[in-house]
């Protein structure tokens, strides 16, 4: 009865799978999807001359942001869209209510749309969803969040700046695109992609502590990247043998110094 009943589900399941082209070209990737992605161009430098509009409706500069001197995250997305930026924005405001570094404060974070037809108004309203939905902060700390809009030309600058690759599809009426938190040196130079719609804290505190190059975060901050390295195929910092031995072989010779020089310094004298 069970082998029968494995008969059926396999015959169903190849029926189901049965490809219009008769070659049978399965691992073709389908054209609605076809150049979109995301290469990531690390220590690439974002123009900062690239010129957009902020949600409270006035022009605004990348320079301008990175005067602060703060790491900024950057989040290229469109306020309209019906699923995967909305999946984004909200795995990226989830992790930054588990970080202890605040916005405004310790880095920006620029949620940028590449939909040339959006505005102030929508990114504003956008802002004001996800600040009071996942953040609950004092509105101190929600200065350093900026939802931009911008012009084709600017937007396409940026996008090509950071290796985002999208386009329209026309029988969907959306965009086709991918997802990924960017962050960047408080210069603006690419430091590290971080890729999807959800985040562990831990990579994501670490990702922005390194890229402000040690201005902020704990010391423990600065010890666990001095023992771990990211790991681009999980997406994650792992452990770097190569630096922990070095950190253990220090410790080694200071504590041997700690106990053999005060036993030199005793037989120097008793030869003396």
């Amino acid at each position: 009865m069970l082998k029968l009943l494995l008969s059926v589900l396999t015959s169903l399941s190849a029926w189901a799978y049965l490809p219009e082209n008769p070659r049978g070209e399965q691992n073709e990737k389908p054209e609605a999807i076809e150049n979109v992605g995301i290469d990531e161009n690390l220590n690439a430098s974002i123009p900062g001359d690239l010129v957009f509009s902020s949600d409270n409706g006035n022009q605004v500069r990348f320079a301008d942001f990175y005067s602060n001197g703060r790491p900024l995250i950057v989040s290229l997305v469109y306020y309209s869209c019906p699923s995967l930026c909305n999946l984004h924005l909200k795995g990226v405001f989830e992790v930054l209510g588990e970080m202890k570094l605040k916005p405004g404060k310790d880095y920006d974070l620029l949620a940028v749309s590449f939909d040339p037809k959006e505005d102030a108004d929508l990114g504003r309203a956008k802002k004001e969803t996800y600040i009071n939905e996942y953040l609950k902060m004092d509105p101190e700390t929600t200065e350093g969040i900026h939802f931009l809009t911008g012009t084709e030309e600017n937007i396409k600058k940026l996008a090509d700046t950071v290796g985002f690759k999208y386009k329209w599809v026309e029988e969907n009426n959306e965009w086709a695109h991918a997802s990924a938190a960017i962050i960047t040196t408080p210069k603006g130079l690419i430091s590290r992609y971080l890729h999807g719609v959800y985040f562990e804290a831990p990579t994501f505190r670490l990702s922005v502590v390194e890229a402000s190059k040690g201005l902020i975060g704990s010391i423990s901050d600065s010890f666990a990247l001095f023992c771990f390295r990211y790991d681009p195929k999980t997406n994650k910092y792992s452990l770097y043998i190569y630096n922990v031995l070095r950190a253990v072989a220090s410790i080694v010779l200071i504590l041997l110094a700690i106990f053999l020089i005060p036993f030199w310094m005793k037989a120097r004298k008793q030869n003396s």
